[in-house]
Order: structure tokens, then C-alpha cells, then sequence
């Protein structure tokens, strides 16, 4: 039986996590995210991303628990856990480093101090000495989903690269993309591809962008 929370990002926010391979636009501002990096050449198979990919998702689902699990949360209410996401440098012809930094959301009334107890519930240790709590900015970035996972010569990659020349938009970085999977990161997992634009240059469809 599936859990009944007050606040299901799928529904909420469905456009900010669109399942539309269509291009679309989305303009994030500073939020609270866990995080945590690593170099992964087999990308989303590799060992050392889904080993901290499994962690990191556990401390958020922890967290979400709030008194259920003696994490005192003031404010709280029953949420859904926000799906992974990955920003990826390299990979490309021009850079093959293949490293990430993994984000997970976290509601805006959960704060250190509770990523802190969930660490010391789940008794992680050291495994999680290099996770943080931080506040970032996703900025704006031109999106759309695939129903496969990416690699970097992925049609899903030609389209968008297509819409920035058509549209005269400008890339913040050529060697960076975020991948949010917004249905689970395991085998043959959908992904939203996200890539950072310059947001004062080109035409953005500003009346149909997701804020937050």
C-alpha cells in the first residue's frame, strides 16, 4: 500500500520534474540539498556512484521520517523524499573525467542539524564524512526527459544543443550537465537532462518555465 504524505513533489512541482521530452524551461533559486562527489567512469553503473547515491537517498528518506524516527523536525509534515540528481563534469570529447556531485532537495524545514541526526540513526560513520548540507541554486537550465539513460551523443542531447543554437542561447558551461532521475537511478533508469543557460541571452519561453 502506498504511503499517504501532505506533499508529493510528483504532483506539486510536476513541471519543475517534467516526464515531457519536449523542451522546456525551469529557473530554480537557492534551496537546501544534501550532497556529496565522486569520479564514476561507468557513469550510473558505476560502483562508487550507486554506493553513494544508496546512501545519500537513505539519509534523505530518513530525514522525511521525521518523529518516526526521533528526528524531532519543527513544522514538519509527511513529505515524499525528492528523487537524486546528478551534475556531471566531463564525459564529453573535450574532458573525460566523468565526475559528479550528487544533490538530493530537502523541504524547506529541514535543516543541518537533522541530516546530522540521520547520519548518527543510520550509523553510517565515516561513510558519510563528505556529505553536506548545502544551499544552492540550480539557476536556469533548458530540460527534457528521456525514457532511457543518457550518454552524451543521446538524441535527448542533440535536441536541446538544437533548441540552444535555434533559440541563440548560450551554455554557463560546455563540459556540465545535471541528470535528475525523477523515476529512480538503478539499471535502465528514465532521466530528465538539464543543461545551464546564460539567462539574459536568447529567447526563453519565460510564461511556461517552472519557478522555485
Amino acid at each position: 500500500m502506498t504511503k499517504m504524505v501532505q506533499f508529493d513533489w510528483r504532483n506539486v512541482e510536476a513541471e519543475e520534474y517534467s516526464h515531457d521530452e519536449n523542451v522546456s524551461f525551469v529557473n530554480l533559486t537557492t534551496r537546501s540539498y544534501l550532497t556529496i562527489t565522486g569520479t564514476a567512469p561507468q557513469k550510473t553503473d558505476d560502483p562508487e556512484f550507486l554506493k553513494l547515491a544508496d546512501m545519500l537517498m537513505n539519509i534523505s528518506e530518513k530525514i522525511s521520517e521525521g518523529p518516526r524516527a526521533g528526528i524531532e523536525i519543527e513544522g514538519y509534515r509527511s513529505y515524499r523524499p525528492y528523487p537524486l540528481q546528478a551534475v556531471w563534469t566531463g564525459g564529453t570529447e573535450f574532458d573525460q573525467r566523468k565526475e559528479f556531485k550528487l544533490w538530493i532537495k530537502q523541504p524547506l524545514f529541514v535543516h543541518k542539524q537533522f541530516a546530522k541526526q540521520a547520519i548518527d540513526i543510520l550509523q553510517l560513520g565515516d561513510l558519510a564524512q563528505n556529505v553536506q548540507f548545502e544551499n544552492l541554486a540550480e539557476g536556469v537550465e533548458i530540460q527534457s526527459f528521456s525514457s532511457q539513460p543518457l550518454q552524451n551523443d543521446d538524441q535527448t542531447f542533440q535536441k536541446i544543443d538544437a533548441e540552444i543554437k535555434e533559440r541563440g542561447l548560450e551554455r554557463l558551461d560546455l563540459n556540465r550537465h545535471r541528470e535528475v532521475y525523477v523515476d529512480g537511478y538503478k539499471k535502465d533508469h528514465a532521466t530528465l537532462l538539464r543543461i545551464a543557460i546564460e539567462p539574459n541571452t536568447g529567447r526563453i519561453d519565460r510564461d511556461k518555465m517552472a519557478f522555485n
